[in-house]
């Protein structure tokens, strides 16, 4: 952070202040000064320590979220995102392995675990007739203790217990350490609005962006063993797809 309040902004020089700001905070952001998770100074501190007014350090923050490069949780101050993740849609990897090819060490916590009956949506994902009970794990996901998803998953055929999945720490780690083999997964994505309890979960207002992405995962048989629906802070994932003509 030092670096940032280091540099020197010119009044009526070629860029505007608030410009000039979010160059020095994207390039400590590059070059590794600010790092992942780490939290910034409030407005206030910041206007005191680069010697600017309120409505710059605004602007210059208003930018940087846009960018996807800082992000706020509300009630708890201004955090460096997380490097956005090329995620490829060829590879069917967990929460855990995905985080941690970022650097970063994933965590859970676990909001409900129990059985339910299948409702329609879900039976119809897992081929199994509404009413059947599924195992329902409800879980908030972290990386570096930094909320950034909520993990809605409802498997069949299963039983596991909260010890078991707490000390594994990976859902499908624990499937595979069982003997069961998973295959192949089909996916969507799609962009919706954060319910309040979402919100209050991940730290963001009411209607937020949030990134679902649904997935049913398949045992080399066939066999839909997972549907999950996956909540995802926008700033976390960005999905690419090859394509050819």
């Amino acid at each position: 952070m030092n670096n940032v309040f280091a540099a020197s902004f010119r009044r009526g020089g070629p860029l505007p202040l608030h410009a000039q700001i979010v160059e020095a905070f994207r390039k400590a952001i590059r070059e590794g000064h600010l790092k992942p998770g780490d939290r910034l100074p409030s407005e206030p501190e910041l206007v005191a320590r680069l010697g600017v007014s309120r409505a710059t350090i605004r602007q210059a923050m208003a930018e940087l979220i846009a960018e996807g490069l800082i992000y706020r949780y509300q009630g708890r101050g201004t955090f460096v995102a997380p490097r956005k993740f090329e995620h490829p849609l060829q590879r069917l990897v967990s929460f855990s392995e995905d985080i941690r090819s970022r650097g970063m060490e994933p965590g859970s916590r676990i909001l409900f675990l129990g059985q339910i009956p299948a409702d329609a949506e879900v039976a119809a994902h897992l081929k199994i007739p509404p009413g059947k009970t599924v195992l329902r794990i409800y879980r908030l996901r972290l990386a570096n203790d930094q909320p950034v998803g909520l993990h809605d998953s409802y498997l069949s055929y299963l039983h596991l217990t909260a010890e078991e999945l707490e000390q594994v720490g990976s859902l499908y780690a624990l499937l595979e350490s069982k003997g069961i083999v998973l295959a192949e997964a089909e996916e969507t994505i799609e962009a919706v609005a954060a319910t309040a309890e979402q919100g209050r979960f991940l730290n963001l207002p009411r209607g937020a962006p949030l990134l679902l992405v649904s997935r049913v995962v398949y045992t080399p048989e066939q066999v839909p063993i997972e549907f999950v629906r996956a909540y995802y802070h926008p700033n976390l994932y960005r999905y690419s797809v090859r394509l050819r003509r």
